[in-house]
C-alpha cells in the first residue's frame, strides 16, 4: 500500500472512532487529523469536506446491511430461500460491522444518512406487517407493529453499544429473534382475543 493510500486508510479509520464516539454533528475534523497523524490539508485532498469523509466510512456498509434487510425481508414475505439462513447471515453482519452499524442507526444526524435508521427499520417491518397480515392482524391495530419494530431497531442499536465479542453478541442476536418469535405469536393469540371479544 502506497504513502496516499495508507494516509487515507488511517483517516477513515480516526473518522470512525470519532464518528462513533461523538457523532456525525460534533466529530472534530481537527481531533481525525491529529490522531491519522496527517494535516488538514491531507484530509481535503481525499476528501471535499467532512460530509464526504462521513459517506466514505459507512456508505460500502450501508448498502450491504439493506440489501441483507431486504434479502432477509423478501424470504419472510415470498418464501424465497432460508430465512433461517438470511437472519443468520444478517446477524452475523451486523455483528461482524457493530461499529459502523451504530453509527447508521444511531450518530448520523445531519448527514445524507440521517434517515438510515427509518429507512432500516421500514425494511424490517416488512416482514412483520406480512406476518400481521397472514395471521389475521386487523388494520384497527396495525400500529402496534410500528412500535414493534422500534423496539427491535432499538435492541439492535443497544446491542451493539455494549461491550461483546462476536460469539455473544452473536448468542444475543438469536435470542432476540427467537424472542420476537415467541412475542409475536403470543401477540397474535391476545389480538384474536380482543377481537373475539369486540364482536
Amino acid at each position: 500500500m502506497g504513502e496516499e493510500a495508507t494516509a487515507k486508510a488511517r483517516l477513515i479509520e480516526s473518522a470512525k472512532a470519532e464518528f462513533l464516539e461523538k457523532g456525525y454533528e460534533k466529530a472534530s475534523l481537527r481531533k481525525i487529523c491529529a490522531d491519522a497523524h496527517v494535516t488538514t490539508g491531507a484530509l481535503y485532498f481525499f476528501f471535499r469536506n467532512k460530509q464526504a469523509l462521513f459517506e466514505s466510512v459507512v456508505s460500502e456498509k450501508a448498502e450491504k446491511l439493506m440489501a441483507l434487510v431486504k434479502r432477509q425481508t423478501d424470504s419472510e414475505v415470498n418464501g424465497m430461500g432460508s430465512s433461517e439462513e438470511y437472519q443468520r447471515e444478517l446477524s452475523r453482519f451486523i455483528c461482524e460491522n457493530k461499529d459502523i452499524v451504530q453509527i447508521l442507526l444511531d450518530k448520523s444526524a445531519g448527514t445524507s444518512f440521517e434517515n438510515y435508521r427509518d429507512d432500516f427499520g421500514f425494511a424490517v417491518a416488512q416482514g412483520f406487517f406480512a406476518f400481521y397480515d397472514k395471521f389475521g392482524g386487523s388494520s384497527e391495530y396495525r400500529d402496534i407493529m410500528k412500535l414493534i419494530v422500534r423496539m427491535r431497531v432499538q435492541g439492535y442499536i443497544e446491542m451493539l453499544k455494549g461491550d461483546y465479542d462476536m460469539d455473544k453478541m452473536m448468542k444475543f442476536s438469536a435470542l432476540m429473534e427467537a424472542y420476537g418469535d415467541s412475542g409475536f405469536q403470543g401477540m397474535m393469540k391476545q389480538f384474536k382475543g380482543i377481537t373475539k371479544g369486540a364482536e
